[in-house]
């Protein structure tokens, strides 16, 4: 809230939907990662995990649900396949 004169006025501020998110299985637990963050996605092993880099170089190794989430993946970055 800011005070203005004697009266407040509130300002909301958020920071985002969380429609452009996905959440996935990793090593390390359930995680969500911003869709506007991914830099590049690789399935590894055969399909059997899922490599998400994020432009502040994180690195996550999805390890469940990796047909569905590379869908989800191809189709926000309009890859055809």
């Amino acid at each position: 809230m800011i005070i203005k004169g004697n009266r407040l006025k509130t300002i909301f501020i958020a920071a985002g939907l969380m429609t452009n998110w996905i959440m996935a299985m990793t090593e390390g637990g359930m995680t969500r990662i911003r869709m506007d963050a991914i830099c590049a996605y690789q399935e590894i092993d055969g399909g059997r995990k899922l490599l998400v880099y994020t432009q502040d170089n994180s690195l996550f190794e999805i390890v469940e649900d990796i047909t569905n989430i590379t869908s989800k993946l191809d189709s926000e970055f309009n890859i055809n396949q």
